[in-house]
């Protein structure tokens, strides 16, 4: 691939990261902290995927709670529900949920529906993936629009574009959830 296919591919990564951020209203982590029921770090411990009666796919995570951030403790887990998933054959996403995966640390902001079950909030922006830092053991957090982005994220120039491309560590995030839930 030359030169000129590269800059065709990051282009398009790039258009189809800021078409996804345009449907999008970025929400701010303090009030995302106001409008929360919940603020747990977590670690996913499990994942089921089901039908419902009218044959819809939903995903239920299971996360095993390192400390409720915000909200009243209900136990040592919490179940996250969200629509789609993969389900034998039948594959059911949104690229605007949040995705989880087995042994990953998470900080999630979560509602409770009126079936009194936790769904994120503000779909992919209520969840954010922790990361410890290999030099310097500090624990960071991202999600789509706030931290850093992952180097191969074509996410990285709407960060940039809205002065957001700087890391968020795990303390600064607890801080602002703390100070929004005032």
């Amino acid at each position: 691939m030359n030169g000129r296919s590269y800059a065709i591919l990051a282009a398009l990564l790039a258009g189809a990261a800021i078409g996804q951020a345009a449907s999008q209203v970025p929400l701010s982590i303090t009030s995302m902290a106001a409008k929360a029921d919940a603020v747990v770090h977590g670690k996913v411990v499990r994942m089921t995927c089901q039908r419902d009666d009218d044959g819809r796919i939903f995903t239920k995570v299971h996360l095993q709670i390192l400390e409720q951030v915000k909200g009243r403790q209900r136990g040592g887990t919490l179940v996250v529900v969200q629509g789609g998933g993969v389900l034998g054959r039948r594959i059911a996403r949104s690229p605007l949920q949040p995705t989880y995966r087995v042994g990953g640390e998470v900080v999630v902001f979560v509602m409770v529906n009126s079936r009194g079950e936790a769904v994120t909030l503000g779909m992919n922006q209520g969840k954010f993936d922790v990361a410890k830092q290999p030099e310097s053991g500090l624990a960071t957090v991202r999600n789509p629009f706030h931290g850093l982005a992952k180097r191969d994220d074509p996410r990285a120039v709407v960060k940039r574009a809205l002065g957001q491309a700087k890391p968020l560590t795990l303390a600064e995030l607890k801080r602002h959830v703390r100070r929004g839930a005032k």
